[in-house]
C-alpha cells in the first residue's frame, strides 16, 4: 500500500508570509516598509511561524486517523483493531534440539516441557526451551524435539470477581502466542474477541500497546467468564530476543535444566542440528499497513490463492509465502494447496513453525482442501566479474564496497519467491559502486530464471578488482 501524501500548499511559512504581506495594502496605505528590520514585519513573521506549526500539527493529527498516513504506533494499533487485526509482538525463533545419552537406559526418560538449553556466543548467551514433553524410549540414546527461544516467566494476580478485569504484565518482550493462564487448576484460552464467548467461557484477551506493554483482559460475565474473587491467576509467558534468536546450527550446547530419572540426575548432551529460524522483532508499521487490508479481503477464511498467501504471510514467524500452482505439479489433486513458506531471518522453517502454521491454516480452510507446506528452495546465483576502478582508488576498499552492494541486492528481505534476477540489475549495481569505472561480466551473462518456490541468493563470488588503464 502506497503512503498517501498530504498537500501542504499555502500552509507553510513562506506561503503564509507572502499572503499576509499581499493583504497589508488592502488594510492600510500607511504601512509601506516591508524590510526584515521593520517591527511590523517581525511580528508578521512571528505569526507566520506559529501558523506554520499549528497547520502542521493539525494536519499531522488528521493523518493519524488513517492507516496509510498514521505514524504513531498506538494509532496504527487502534486503527487495526477496527478490522480485528492485531499487530504481532516479538516472535520467538524455533528449532529442533537433539538430546543424547551416553548409553541406553533401562526405562523411558522424559524430558519435560520447558527444559532450558543455552547457546554461548560472544555477543551473549541465548536460551531455548523445549515446547512439549519428549521421551527417549528405553534402549535408545537420543531424540529430537521442538524448542523456542526465550526464558519462561510466571506472574500471579488475584481475581476481584468484578467484570472486565484486566492485569498488566511486567515483561515488555513477551513472545507472541506464548501466554498461558491457569485459574483454579483450569487452563484458560486466548481469543481475539468475546463476541462468541459464553457467560462461563474460560477465555481471555491480550492487548499490546505502542510501548510494548501487555495487558490481559477477562470477560464481563455475559461474554466471557469472570475470574472468581480471591482466585489466584497464574500467567506464564516466554520473554524472547525476537530476531536475535535466529542462529546457526550446532550452536546450542549447554543444558541448563537438569533432567532426572528415579530421583537421580541423568547426564545428557544437547545440540541443535538445524538452524533456529522464524524469530522476528515486533511487527513493523509498514507490514501492518500492508497485511491488515490483505487479511480483511480474505475475511480470515482461506478460499483463493491470495487468501492462503495473505494468511500465511500474516502468521508470526513467516516472512514470505507463495502458493504453488497445482497445474505445475504432476499427480496433484485440484483440492490440494501447496504452499512454500520462508521464515523470518531466512533459512528453512522449523518443524515447530510448520506445525503451528498448519494448525492455523487448517482452522481457516475450506473443509475439502488439503494443505501441504514446503520448505523454500534457495537458488544460488554465482557472480564472476572484472571490476575496473578509477585511478587512485584503493582496490581493497572497492572490493569491500562491491561485495556489500551485492549482499544488499540479494538480501533476504528484498528477494521474493519466483522473482528472476535480471542481468541488467547486476551490472547496474556493480557499475554504481562509488569508485568503479566499469565492469566486465563473465557470469551470469543473461537473466536468471527463478522458479516458483525458489528464492534467489548470492552464490559463489569471484571478483577481479583492477585499475582501469
Amino acid at each position: 500500500m502506497g503512503r498517501a501524501s498530504i498537500d501542504y500548499t499555502n500552509k507553510d511559512y513562506e506561503s503564509l508570509r507572502r499572503e499576509l504581506l499581499a493583504r497589508v495594502p488592502q488594510l492600510t496605505d500607511r504601512w509601506t516598509d516591508f524590510n526584515a528590520s521593520d517591527l511590523g514585519v517581525v511580528l508578521l513573521e512571528l505569526f507566520c511561524g506559529v501558523g506554520d506549526m499549528l497547520a502542521y500539527y493539525l494536519d499531522a493529527q488528521a493523518a493519524e486517523a488513517f492507516l496509510p498516513t498514521a505514524r504513531q504506533r498506538q494509532n496504527v494499533i487502534n486503527l487495526c483493531k477496527l478490522v480485528s487485526y492485531r499487530l504481532d509482538g516479538p516472535v520467538a525463533a524455533s528449532t529442533s534440539l537433539r538430546f543424547t545419552l551416553a548409553a541406553p537406559l533401562d526405562a523411558d526418560l522424559i524430558i519435560p516441557k520447558g527444559t532450558a538449553c543455552k547457546a554461548r556466543l560472544e555477543e551473549g548467551d541465548i536460551v531455548f526451551e523445549t515446547a512439549a514433553d519428549a521421551t527417549i524410549p528405553r534402549g535408545q540414546t537420543s531424540l529430537e524435539t521442538g524448542a523456542r527461544q526465550g526464558e519462561s516467566r510466571t506472574e500471579t494476580f488475584t481475581g476481584t470477581g468484578e467484570p472486565n478485569q484486566s492485569f498488566l504484565l511486567s515483561g515488555t518482550a513477551v513472545a507472541h502466542g506464548t501466554i498461558r493462564i491457569t485459574i483454579q487448576a483450569e487452563q484458560w484460552t486466548e481469543v481475539l474477541h468475546f463476541q462468541e464467548s459464553d457467560s462461563d467461557a474460560r477465555h481471555f484477551q491480550t492487548d499490546t500497546d505502542g510501548l510494548d506493554h501487555v495487558r490481559i483482559f477477562f470477560g464481563d460475565g455475559l461474554r466471557g467468564g469472570v475470574p472468581p474473587a480471591g482466585s489466584e491467576i497464574s500467567v506464564e509467558y516466554l520473554e524472547t530476543l525476537g530476531a536475535g534468536g535466529n542462529l546457526g546450527s550446532d550452536l546450542i550446547s549447554e543444558l541448563l535444566s537438569p533432567v532426572y530419572q528415579g530421583g537421580e540426575q541423568v547426564a545428557l548432551t544437547v545440540t541443535n542440528p538445524v538452524p533456529a529460524t522464524g524469530g522476528a522483532d515486533r511487527e513493523s508499521l509498514e507490514h501492518a499497513r500492508k497485511q491488515a487490508p490483505a487479511e480483511v479481503r480474505s475475511l480470515w477464511k482461506a478460499v483463493t490463492k491470495d487468501d492462503y498467501q495473505a494468511l500465511a504471510e500474516g502468521f508470526p514467524g513467516v516472512a514470505k509465502a507463495q502458493v504453488l500452482d497445482v497445474n505445475d505439479c504432476k499427480n496433484i489433486r485440484y483440492y490440494q494447496v501447496n504452499l512454500a513458506v520462508a521464515p523470518d531471518g531466512g533459512g528453512p522453517p522449523s518443524a515447530l513453525l510448520k506445525q503451528d502454521l498448519s494448525a492455523f491454516l487448517e482452522s481457516r480452510k475450506v473443509i475439502t482442501i488439503e494443505i501441504n507446506l514446503f520448505d523454500p528452495v534457495y537458488h544460488p546465483v554465482n557472480v564472476d566479474a572484472e571490476v575496473y576502478t578509477y585511478v587512485g582508488e584503493d582496490l581493497d576498499l572497492i572490493r569491500s564496497r562491491t561485495e556489500q552492494a551485492l549482499d544488499e541486492l540479494f538480501a533476504f528481505e528484498r528477494m521474493a519467491f519466483g522473482v528472476p534476477v535480471h542481468f541488467s540489475d547486476l551490472v547496474a549495481v556493480l557499475d554504481g559502486v562509488r569508485g568503479v569505472s566499469h565492469v566486465q561480466m563473465y557470469a551470469p551473462q543473461q537473466d536468471i530464471d527463478i522458479r516458483p518456490g525458489e528464492i534467489a541468493v548470492l552464490g559463489q563470488l569471484n571478483l577481479d578488482v583492477r585499475r582501469a588503464s
